[in-house]
This record gives C-alpha cells, structure tokens and sequence, in this order.
C-alpha cells in the first residue's frame, strides 16, 4: 500500500461540530495530513487516490468498555438480573472454561465484529490480556488492555497478588507500542478491596496508564456499597483516594447527584454502555445530566454476553433514544452529542485527545467510511443525524487504522474469516458441553 493516501467521500465529518461536503482526507505514513474541498486535493502522483464517492468519511470509533472475548458466551445467560447473571452463569464458565486457548479463538471474532462497525480503538477487561495484546497487534486494531482484578482467583492468575505483578511486567512489556496501551483493572468497588484498589492505583501512578473499573453499575451495588462503607460508590471511592483524570469508570448508571462534583473533579471519565445497562435492567445512566454538568462521557458496548453485540453505530443511536424517554424530551442527547462520546470524548477518556478522535492534521489516520448507496440511507439533509440514527454497522465501507484499511468493502485484511468461523465453533461446541451437559 501507499504511504501516501488519499480518501474522498461525499461528507467529511472532521468532528462532532464541522464538516465538508465533497471533500478528502489526505493521509501520509500513519498520519492525517490534509483535509478539504475535492478542488484542493494535492495533485501529487505520490498519493494514492481512494474514492468511496456517496459516503460518510468519519473518525474511527472508540469502544471504551468491552469484555471482549465474553463473543464466546454470546447468548448463553440471557434475561437475567446482573448480580445473578454473573455470580450463577458468568463467573463459573470463565473458571471452567477461559484459558489462553479460549483467547485465541475469541478475540479474532470480536475484532471482526467491532471493525466491521468501524471500531479502531477498544479498551478491553479480562484475561490473559498478553495473549490478547498479540492477537490486537497481528489484526492492526489498537486496544487499552487491562488484566482483570478481583479479591480472589481469576481464570489467569490464583490471587490478586500475581494479576498485580502481572500488570506491572505487561505495561513495561508493551510500553511505546502503537497498538497496545496497558491499563489496570480492578472489576469494582464490592468485588476489590481497598487494599487491591489503592495498589492498582499505585501502579498506575507510577507508569501514567490508565484505570479500568466498574462503578454503581446497579441499584444493588448502589445501595451494597453505602451498606458497607457508609458512602456511595463515587463517595467512597474518592474518600480513599482512588480516583482521578486516569480513571474510567464503566456503566455508572446510579449516581448521586452529590456525586457529579467529585467525578467532575476528579476528571473522571464515564464509559457509558445503554445497551447492557438497559437488557440487564440496570437503568439509564443520567447522562445528559453528566454532560451538561462537564463530566466527559464517552461510550462502551460492554460484553457480547451482555449486551449482546458489538455494534457501535446501534449503541449510538440506543443511548440517544434512551436519553430522550429519560429525561421525556427530544432535544437530550443529540446526534452530535452521541457521535462526540463516540470519538472525541473516547479519546479523551484513554488519555489520545491529541492523538485521536477528530481527523485534523498531525493526528492518527484511524478513520470510518459509511456507505450512502442504499434505499435507507437516502435522503441525506444532516450527516450526523444520518450516522447516528439511520446508518447499520452493515453500512460500513472501510476501516482504517494507523494509516492502514484493515476492512474494505467486506473484507478483512489481517483476519482469517475462515479460521474464524472454525474456531469459534469449537468454543460454541465446548461451552454446550461442559456448561449445558455437565462434564
């Protein structure tokens, strides 16, 4: 391929506020060079031209709350509360089942499904994640990874401990990787001591990565952590010192209002998933009430077992819904809005503001084509509108990341479908043994 690019398209959404209309995006190496009107285009022979014409060219999506490798157990636990869901179903099949095996034939199907929606960064809880990690690299994907945490054994590791000192050699292992970025990550308030919170913090502190964490996901946990400590989630764990600009704090659906200063500041960032939150029963987060108040929020997917796809574009246009029955108006969280958590407000929240999230000069050619060449696509007045309430994750042309198409019209450049599919059947085939016929 080229180094030098050129990508032309009907709409160029630059970001959440400004666009242009038959215009390009000229990429050189693994960066943005020049954007503008299709009468500015450099006319360089150096530059391939790819001309998607009637499509959205828009910065690539960040999913920045994701189990990845959970596509494994898509559909198995359906219609149940969370706290059931995990402690009865989730919790023992991982035990049972997820092992560096699991992983690999996991993950390619979840990059497949995400790149085909037009995800170029995810941020990932689980297990294994130096497996992970080299799986993310080969695929051309990048990923904030974080090996899970919990007071007790995982699936990796027998004690909190030895998922500690693993963290620590993974960041090092991984450190300027244009791929990979190591996070800690402690599953939650009532699942992780304060001994093991203060630690991960520690560790992050020390190596500026940042914190992956589940907060007031639930009434439940809500009302367990002000049972326990006195305080609610965000209270509590800002009493102890846990928080701040590197924390990512997943769902965050029951939050005091008392509370919206100390995220704020703390800088926290919000990962909010309505898709899970709304099949599991959780609730919907306030999160028009979060913008409004200065807290960034970004968006996540949340697992394939919870949620139980995906697709970024229909977690879009789902949290906008949401937010409108919520608060009974339709002017909330507005397409732009919704598009802005997406790129700009994700990079935001893994520390790539400057790196990622708009398509302006000097920053990372991590970049979406949408199709505008089907019936439902058609009429087009607002392109943002159209993204976020009309497009599918079908509708995505391309995907590039770092400067690279790692999906085209259909096909997967770093990904072998077919072993894909193979693999994936042997996880469906083990997961109905042990779990469904016992062992």
């Amino acid at each position: 391929m080229s180094k030098k690019i050129i990508i032309k398209g009907r709409y160029i959404l630059l970001d959440s506020q400004s666009f242009i209309e038959d215009g390009f995006v000229a990429i050189s190496g693994n960066l943005i060079e020049k954007t503008g009107k299709i009468q500015e285009i450099p006319q360089d022979p150096e530059y391939r031209i790819y001309d998607f014409g009637d499509s959205i060219i828009c910065p690539g999506f960040i999913n920045t709350h994701t189990h990845a490798a959970m596509v494994g157990m898509r559909g198995m636990a359906d219609d149940l509360p969370l706290k059931t869901w995990l402690e009865k179903y989730i919790w023992p099949t991982e035990l049972k089942l997820v092992n560096r095996d699991f992983i690999e034939k996991t993950i390619p199907l979840a990059i497949a499904e995400m790149v085909a929606s037009g995800i170029t960064t995810f941020v990932d809880m689980y297990f294994f994640q130096d497996k992970t990690a080299r799986i993310v690299i080969d695929a051309g994907i990048r990923a904030i990874l974080g090996e899970g945490l919990i007071d007790g054994p995982t699936p990796a590791f027998e004690s909190p401990q030895k998922v500690l000192e693993f963290t620590e050699s993974f960041i090092k292992d991984f450190e300027g990787n244009e791929y990979i970025y190591p996070a800690v990550a402690p599953h939650a308030p009532y699942s992780t001591s304060k001994e093991n919170l203060l630690k991960s913090k520690e560790i992050a502190d020390k190596y500026g990565v940042p914190i992956l964490i589940h907060v007031a996901e639930t009434q439940w946990e809500f009302n367990e952590i002000l049972y326990r400590y006195g305080a609610h989630p965000f209270e509590y764990l800002n009493r102890i010192g846990f928080l701040s600009e590197k924390v990512i704090a997943a769902h965050s659906v029951w939050v005091d209002e008392k509370e919206f200063e100390i995220i704020k500041k703390n800088k926290v960032s919000i990962s909010h998933n309505p898709e899970s939150n709304a099949k599991l029963a959780s609730g919907i987060a306030p999160v028009q009430e979060f913008l409004d108040y200065g807290i960034n929020v970004a968006l996540g997917t949340d697992g394939a077992c919870s949620n139980n796809n995906l697709d970024i574009i229909e977690e879009m246009r789902t949290a906008s819904f949401l937010q409108k029955i919520k608060y009974m108006n339709p002017e909330s969280l507005s397409a732009r809005d919704v598009f802005k958590m997406a790129t700009e407000n994700g990079a935001i929240a893994i520390g790539l503001g400057e790196k990622l999230g708009t398509l302006k000069p000097g920053k990372w050619a991590d970049l979406v084509v949408i199709s505008l060449n089907t019936p439902h696509m058609n009429p087009v007045f607002d392109p943002y509108s159209h993204l976020v309430y009309v497009a599918k994750a079908s509708d995505v042309k391309a995907t590039m990341v770092n400067g690279k198409f790692i999906y085209e019209n259909g096909e997967y450049k770093t990904l072998d479908t077919e072993k894909v599919r193979k693999d994936i059947k042997e996880i469906e085939d083990l997961v109905k043994k042990v779990i469904f016929n016992g062992d």
